[in-house]
């Protein structure tokens, strides 16, 4: 089965090593899947969309509270026009709000009076993404021919961020307050190691294609998409593509809700070109990185102003 040319990848169904098989092939190919069989409760899900729909609903004035510059940490809500994913568009069309690894930083959580819930729900989810990150890279140690375990000692601290986003219905270029060539998300590679993302009926995902085409990825239900990042692919030394993707939520006529589960490696791992993915005829092509430089200078660039 596959959704607008995405393979949708059961974990549940048949040997890991046919899995693996799968997934490498989507992933030198458009950088996507979506997968099932992947045991995380419908309640979960449920009440981290419920808990998102309650916060976003609030008065704008309520929400800056937590806003995301207060926090100096990468937590809390930040507004629409807040980040441009694609410098050469007008600022995004979506509102999100931040959650990150607690270890690191103190998240920025909403009153429990205002929110009901809102801490549990997402602390969860946060715990489930969690364990789907790490089942899938021990599927990638499958693909990439690379022993049980390898990627344990570059996730035992991983730089996990949670983000929950709403985009409001998008108008027709150049009516209702939105600049020509606004949409809801400017077309971006993702950063990390992988991404895993939870999205509502209302669709607007696109991904770009080799050829440059962009497909729709219609949503499926019970369904995580999954993609991979920069660190991903630099770690593969292209083997696997960071690919463009954005969000355009036109065509529905109303909101588009969906959590990002941004899976990221430890921030201070050494990445650099991984021995299977590397050969005399095809050497090393990137330098070493840490995740943390790097993550920081991707929302260095991204950022438009605070406010």
């Amino acid at each position: 089965m596959s959704a607008a040319g995405l393979p949708i990848i059961d974990l549940s169904a048949g040997p890991p090593a046919a899995a693996a098989a799968r997934i490498d092939a989507a992933l030198r190919d458009t950088g996507f899947y979506a997968v099932t069989g992947h045991g995380v409760p419908q309640a979960v899900t449920d009440a981290a969309f419920d808990a998102s729909h309650r916060f976003f609903a609030l008065a704008e004035a309520t929400k800056r509270r937590w806003h995301v510059d207060l926090s100096g940490k990468q937590r809390g809500f930040d507004p629409i026009g807040w980040q441009a994913l694609d410098p050469a568009r007008p600022p995004d069309l979506k509102e999100s709000f931040y959650l990150g690894v607690e270890a690191f930083a103190p998240n920025a959580w909403p009153d429990e009076a205002l929110v009901p819930g809102f801490q549990a729900a997402m602390r969860a989810y946060q715990a489930a993404m969690d364990g789907l990150a790490k089942r899938l890279m021990g599927v990638y140690e499958l693909a990439l021919g690379l022993p049980a375990g390898h990627f344990d000692a570059f996730m035992r601290q991983p730089l996990c961020t949670t983000r929950l986003l709403h985009y409001p219905p998008q108008p027709r270029e150049g009516e209702g307050g939105a600049a020509p060539g606004q949409i809801g998300c400017g077309a971006h590679t993702d950063w990390g190691a992988l991404t895993l993302l939870l999205q509502d009926e209302a669709g607007g995902l696109q991904v770009q294609r080799r050829d440059g085409r962009w497909i729709d990825v219609p949503p499926v239900p019970g369904a995580f998409v999954v993609n991979v990042g920069d660190l991903m692919q630099r770690w593969t030394n292209d083997r696997w593509l960071s690919n463009p993707h954005r969000v355009v939520n036109r065509l529905s006529g109303r909101d588009r809700w969906s959590i990002a589960y941004f899976f990221d490696l430890d921030g201070d791992a050494t990445i650099v070109p991984l021995a299977p993915c590397t050969s005399a005829a095809n050497p090393p092509r990137y330098g070493p990185i840490t995740p943390a430089a790097h993550l920081a200078e991707m929302y260095r660039r991204t950022t438009v102003a605070a406010g």
